[in-house]
Order: C-alpha cells, then structure tokens, then sequence
C-alpha cells in the first residue's frame, strides 16, 4: 500500500495544500459582493450547462451559505413536466420569495429543455440582481416574432466576474470532501443478498487547476439453496485507491497525471498499481464544453499487477507500459444530441495486447413528437492477461464472479418515440400517480 499512499501524497502536494489556516471570508456590505446561489434540484437539472451560463452568480453548496434559495419540484403530467421554481430569499432578501412554473413537453430535447430551465432561473433572479453591483449589466429584450421558445427572454451581459468568489474568499481554498457509506439487504426463502459500499474523497477546481482523489470499497455477498439442500455463496470484493491532477496549458489543452491502486474479484486482482500521464487538446473552447467538444488525447503509463491465481499465462505478478489515444465528440443542440467515442491502446512491448473500443449515442428530434435514439458499441479485446488459468465455473459464471475470456463485444439499442394529440396541456393532477404503478399493477 506504500505507492499509492506515496503518490496521492505527491499530487496533492503538486496542486497546492489546502491551507486549514486559509483567510476567512471577507466581509463586505451589502451590494458589494455578487449573489449567492444554492439552486435545490435533485434531477433533470444540467448543472453544469447551468454553472457555464449563469456565471454572474456565486454558485454555493449548501443552502446555510446561499442568499437565495431556488427550490424545484417536479411533477409529470399527460404530455408534459412541470418544473416549478420556489425562489426563496435569505439573509439581505429575507421575506422576498416567488414561485415561477416552467412546463416542458415530453417531446422537448434535452437541450430545448435545461435551455428553458435557464431561462427561468434567470428571470426568477433579475429581482435579486437589481440589487447587486450585477445589475448594471441586465439588459431586458422583448424578441418579438421569435419563436415561442425565444420570446419574453432576458439576456445578462454583466462586466467580467470580477466579484465571483476567488480563493481568497473561501476558508476551504475551493477543496470539496465528500464521505459515503451505503448499504442494502434483500431475503427470500431460498436466496439473500447484502452489499456495503464505502467512499472517500477529495477534489479541487479551478480553471487553471484539476486535483481529485479518494478509495472506494464496496463488498457483496449472495446466498443461494438449491433445490436438493446444497448450497452456494458468492463473495465479491473491489477496493479502489485514485488520485489525478489536470491542468490546463491553454483555452484548447490540457495535460495530467495520475496513480491509482485496484483489487478485484472480478478481475482476478489482489493488488495493482498503475501511473500514467496524458495530454489532450479540444477544438472547441473548454469553456463550450458544456454545448460542444471534440477532443484528441494521447496517454502513456506503467502497471503492476498481483493476481489472486495463477493467469492463462502462468503468472502470478507482471509488470507493463501501455500507450494509447482517443477521439471523442459530442454536441447537444435544439434537435437532440450525439456522442462519438474511440479509443486504442496497445501494450508498448507488445503490440498483440491491444483494445479498441468505439461507442455512439445519437438522440435526433425529427419533428414535433417524433424522436429517434440509438446507441451501439463494439469492443475488439486483446489484453486479458488477468484471467485465472482456472477459468470460471457454472455458477461463477451466472452470478458474473469472473471476467469472462473474449474476443469481441458488443451492444446497442435503438428507440423511436412519437407522441401526438392535443397540443395544449395547462392541468397537472398527481391524483393515484403512484409510480410502482399503484392499484393498477399487475404483481
């Protein structure tokens, strides 16, 4: 366990330590520092398309540090989601509450629907703005004869963010710690199961700066009685150890490194230890990403590996270097969205060891209630040397204990979707709307 202890020791170091003794937040007057915002969304809120384009705010974590706080609730009517947003003020806006209704047909895309949750978030919080230094920057346009999707929209075009939360405001410098612990049961007369899954991590983000680490644990044990009183257990086991650091070289590259430390079960790993370093470039700005990307990246690194038993080749611990590289797209526009990814990698010493893993997802709105979606995927697989000389029994084999040997796999899907009818839908009733389908289900 001393390399990876050693190397997440080394990145967190080479980012920068988390000073405990950071400068506390500086206190400013009122108006004098840009809105905090904690936005309580459980789901169907792309955060990340949220953050990039509503960035004249601070966005916070938890609702103790926020000025505002948006509250959404959903509920799901015949044609439609109805999003409804509880703006609820605090501290400065105490008492300055509103709630605003957002309704998005279920034949919207995914961008034509986080793009109308921006647009409500942002008119909820021209209230709040006003009474920021922000507000200079609120320019209100009428776009008459637009579409409906582009009327009644406010723009913000405030100055450069200069008063958006800067380290130096945050005792925390940016870092985030996340702890997790879980667990679940479930019991039969003839079979059980349990699970406990355990999590610790760390991360900071900046824009110049990318810096993550933490060991997940998860154990799953199932209980099986047959039908002449035999008996069979399964017990899988994996712990992973990680840490990476990334940073940014220019507004299209990026470069880092990483170490990460793995036992399996399934994959037949007692212990591993792998380093790599990689390098990408977008042609899209990073600041798009969120829209558009179209990557290219090249990785190179050395692994250790300890097996539980002995490989179809005879060992019981290898070393190698492996190099590799992958393009990946991905875009989502009014019409749908679309990823692309491949990727190739080959053992350096050994070109035979090798795997090539190309995947799409393509989601296309063809017109109004009429969508296409269809993902597929193909793997060419060559580098399997972790595989137990054994092999996998019957039972193994149906419980998925092992890894199985194979050459090639593949998966794919495809979903055509076409809604139609009355194009008004203005009533929601949650009435016996049980969603385990209530007094209506069948077992």
């Amino acid at each position: 366990m001393f390399f990876p202890a050693l190397a997440l020791f080394a990145l967190a170091n080479l980012a920068g330590p988390a000073s405990a003794a950071a400068a506390p937040a500086l206190e400013t007057t009122e108006g004098t520092e840009a809105l905090r915002l904690f936005l309580d969304c459980d789901w169907g809120c792309d955060f990340t398309f949220l953050r990039s384009q509503v960035d004249y705010v601070n966005w916070v974590r938890d609702r103790g540090d926020a000025e505002v706080h948006v509250l959404v609730t959903i509920q799901s009517g015949g044609n439609s989601r109805e999003y409804t947003f509880n703006f609820i003020g605090l501290e400065r806006f105490e008492s300055i509450d509103q709630r605003l209704i957002y309704t998005s047909s279920f034949t919207d895309t995914d961008d034509e629907r986080r793009r109308g949750i921006q647009r409500l978030l942002e008119l909820g919080l021209v209230r709040y703005v006003l009474e920021t230094p922000q507000a200079e920057g609120l320019i209100v346009e009428f776009k008459n004869g637009e579409s409906q999707g582009e009327r009644h929209r406010d723009h913000f075009h405030p100055e450069p963010n200069t008063l958006v939360a800067d380290a130096e405001d945050d005792p925390w410098n940016h870092w985030v710690y996340r702890l997790r612990l879980e667990t679940d049961f479930r019991s039969e007369d003839r079979r059980d199961s349990q699970s406990y899954r355990a999590s610790a991590s760390a991360g900071r983000t900046t824009d110049m700066w990318r810096t993550g680490m933490g060991v997940f644990y998860s154990y799953r044990e199932s209980n099986f009685e047959f039908e002449d009183g035999s008996t069979y257990k399964n017990v899988s086991r994996s712990t992973n150890y990680f840490g990476q650091v990334i940073r940014t070289l220019a507004p299209h590259w990026g470069v880092g490194v990483g170490a990460s430390s793995r036992q399996s079960t399934f994959l037949n790993l007692d212990n591993s230890y792998r380093a790599a370093a990689a390098i990408e470039y977008n042609y899209f700005p990073y600041s798009e990403s969120s829209e558009r990307e179209f990557t290219f990246a090249y990785f190179i690194g050395g692994t250790s590996l300890d097996y539980e038993e002995i490989t179809v080749f005879d060992k019981l611990e290898e070393t190698f270097t492996d190099q590799g590289a992958y393009i990946a797209f991905g875009m989502e526009r009014p019409w749908g969205e679309a990823h692309i990814d491949l990727q190739y990698s080959h053992f350096i010493d050994d070109f035979d060891r090798s795997r090539i893993e190309f995947s799409t997802d393509v989601e296309y709105h063809i017109l109004r209630g009429l969508s296409f979606d269809v993902y597929a995927g193909i793997s060419r697989i060559r580098d399997q040397i972790y595989l137990p000389k054994g092999g996998a029994t019957d039972a193994e084999v149906l419980v998925a204990r092992r890894q199985l040997e194979t050459d090639l796999s593949f998966r794919g899907g495809i979903q055509l979707r076409y809604t139609f009818g009355s194009i008004y839908n203005n009533v929601v009733n949650s009435r016996l709307s049980s969603e385990s389908g209530g007094f209506s289900r069948i077992f």
